[in-house]
């Protein structure tokens, strides 16, 4: 169960291979910053923050190819 107070940020995460999918993060995401997911690596293209601690913020990642 997901605890707001526990310090991580949440993020709703956009593959450009059509999956998705809620993440938690320590650090923010930025524009530039490479993930591993299911056996892929993505490249961040675009970062929408939480509006609030409570909320999750939008990621748009790209497959490297």
């Amino acid at each position: 169960m997901y605890d707001p107070g526990n310090g991580q940020l949440r993020y709703l995460i956009h593959f450009s291979d059509g999956g998705s999918g809620m993440r938690t993060r320590d650090e923010p995401l930025e524009p530039g910053d490479e993930l591993v997911d299911g056996g892929g690596r993505y490249r961040v293209v675009r970062v929408e923050p939480a509006p609030n601690p409570q909320a999750f913020g939008h990621v748009w990642a790209e497959l490297i190819r």
